[in-house]
């Protein structure tokens, strides 16, 4: 039965890995290395952790922004000396007129047009790196336990899968980056590194292979973090009104103190266990308690 779409978990390492069930049953046999360490890479997208080299790239377009200013100087001293010599007809012409520009045979309009020639390719360059950087800085981090995941799984406290200096290219973690976007669902977060072994599949219950991986599909901790969010909203809701007309004939104090629990905990909820930002908290928050106001004000005390 194919495991495609499944995903491995590595239960000391806690990363999810994609496989194949030829592949858990037959493994390649590889080199250990860069065959090996490429093949644990490519087998989870959360592993496709490289480094940025943020200081070589920042020196290399240093060094493109400084050559670019020395040919401006060059371009800015031609210009300056055609503006001194008013009686050069020929450089005026050149200064109004594309074709004579273009066309000149003279040692100086040659001259200008091959200093033109290099500043376009320079400039283009340059303008290509400030793009690709800016995509580089659009990537996030990895994330501390994809990290740590990680750095076990390179060998770095124990046989490296790298030698020589590559044993050290994974040590500074600000100049790091990952390719695939971070999976930001607390509650699956949750699920996935500390219940993933809940939802392996039937026919991989008692199969391991030697690196102590199981399997289990995607989507059902999908399903699962689904199903907990909808029963924590049932919950919240229906168990406030109950409570409130548990304490309908009580003081108005006590009244308020569950709305106040309440609308705590769903606060408390919603900023946990969800990606909602601080204008969404606050909104769901203020909603929430209007319809226990609400709520209160329409229980009629005998």
């Amino acid at each position: 039965m194919s495991q495609q779409g499944f995903r491995v978990v590595d239960i000391e390492l806690g990363l999810t890995l994609p496989a194949t069930e030829t592949e858990v049953e037959h493994p390649p046999e590889q080199l250990a290395g860069y065959p090996t360490f490429a093949e644990f890479i490519a087998r989870d997208r959360d592993a496709a952790i490289y480094k940025r080299f943020e200081r070589l790239s920042a020196r290399s377009l240093l060094y493109q922004q400084s050559e670019l200013h020395e040919l401006e100087k060059q371009l800015e001293d031609f210009d300056r000396e055609d503006a001194k010599d008013i009686d050069d007809q020929e450089a005026r012409e050149a200064a109004v007129k594309w074709v004579h520009y273009a066309t000149s045979t003279s040692e100086r309009a040659q001259k200008r047009r091959a200093l033109h020639a290099k500043i376009q390719a320079k400039i283009k360059e340059y303008h290509e790196a400030l793009v690709l950087e800016s995509q580089v800085f659009a990537l996030s981090r990895p994330a501390s336990r994809v990290l740590r995941d990680f750095r076990r799984a390179f060998g770095k406290d124990t046989m490296p899968a790298l030698w020589d200096r590559d044993e050290h290219l994974y040590d500074n973690e600000r100049d790091l980056v990952a390719l695939a976007p971070d999976d930001h669902d607390r509650l699956n977060m949750m699920l996935k590194d500390f219940f993933g072994f809940l939802f392996k599949s039937r026919d991989q219950k008692e199969r391991t292979d030697r690196q102590g991986l199981f399997y289990f599909p995607e989507h059902r901790v999908q399903n699962a973090g689904l199903i907990i969010t909808t029963l924590l909203s049932a919950i919240l809701l229906v168990g406030a009104i109950v409570s409130l007309l548990y304490v309908s004939e009580r003081r108005i104090k006590l009244r308020v103190a569950i709305l106040v629990l309440f609308t705590c905990v769903f606060a408390g909820v919603v900023g946990l266990l969800t990606n909602a930002k601080r204008a969404e908290i606050f909104m769901s928050t203020a909603a929430y308690a209007a319809v226990l106001v609400v709520f209160i004000g329409n229980i009629k005390i005998d």
